[in-house]
């Protein structure tokens, strides 16, 4: 039987891990601080066909249905993260929640950018789907939609927000610390197998600046290896935990269970 739900605690904070779907990885991280409970991306809602998104259920099994959410991060706006923020009738899929996205995030897709070129790697219907999606799902949000700013923002105690531009300029992780432990929710740092870190020049085909996606990556990853932090990616295998130590001129990867 597949699990699909894994409880862990950092410190005096309790988390999970929730897998969106039945299909392809989509882990999606729940903080519950004690007073404050708080979802980091929403996945891909009403949107997904044939296979649906099971995330308001796991979230029920995690005794946390989606009207007790308090705020909802998105960490980008790729349609994968942020298709679930809204219900098939245009409501908010979490209704009680303040939605937090990063100012330069939405400069980027207000913009309605060409997200991907065209290409082999994927049809038209996916690259008008990643470019129109995300647009359309913000606009939806409206005042629920808070923008943030700055490269750190505290939004609960022992919760920050952190900037990690490259796959999209507003692109962010969560860090969760307590009791002098620390999970990094790294969302798309990495977008496919985990053994892409061994390799310090690689890039995701979704990276959108490719450059400066590596340059976090980097950053991001020698300080995860110096503290240990427990990190945290949206398509690994679920649920998607592990930690980094250096390996020759890249990172090794080493699957944690908390």
């Amino acid at each position: 039987m597949a699990i699909n739900i894994l409880p862990f605690s950092i410190g005096a904070i309790d988390c999970f891990a929730l897998r969106d779907g039945d299909d392809w990885d989509r882990n999606i991280l729940l903080v519950k601080t004690g007073t404050t409970n708080i979802l980091v991306d929403t996945g891909l809602g009403p949107d997904w066909q044939p296979v649906p998104s099971r995330l308001a259920q796991r979230l029920a099994l995690a005794d946390c249905p989606a009207a007790a959410i308090d705020i909802v991060v998105l960490s980008h706006g790729d349609w994968d993260h942020t298709a679930g923020a809204v219900l098939a009738n245009g409501a908010p899929a979490f209704p009680n929640a303040r939605y937090l996205l990063h100012q330069r995030e939405w400069a980027f897709w207000a913009a309605l950018p060409e997200r991907h070129p065209p290409s082999a790697a994927y049809d038209e219907a996916f690259r008008l789907q990643a470019r129109s999606l995300p647009p359309a799902r913000l606009a939806q949000l409206g005042s629920r939609l808070a923008l943030l700013d700055g490269d750190e923002v505290e939004i609960a105690p022992g919760v920050r927000l952190l900037a990690a531009p490259g796959h999209t300029p507003g692109h962010s992780l969560l860090a969760v610390e307590s009791a002098g432990q620390k999970l990094l929710n790294i969302a798309d740092l990495m977008v496919s197998d985990t053994r892409v870190f061994e390799n310090r020049d690689w890039f995701s085909l979704y990276d959108l600046d490719r450059e400066q996606a590596r340059a976090t990556r980097q950053r991001v990853l020698a300080a995860a290896a110096a503290d240990g932090s427990l990190l945290m990616g949206y398509h690994p295998p679920f649920p998607g935990l592990g930690r980094v130590s250096p390996r020759g001129q890249g990172w090794r990867w080493e699957t944690a269970t908390p």
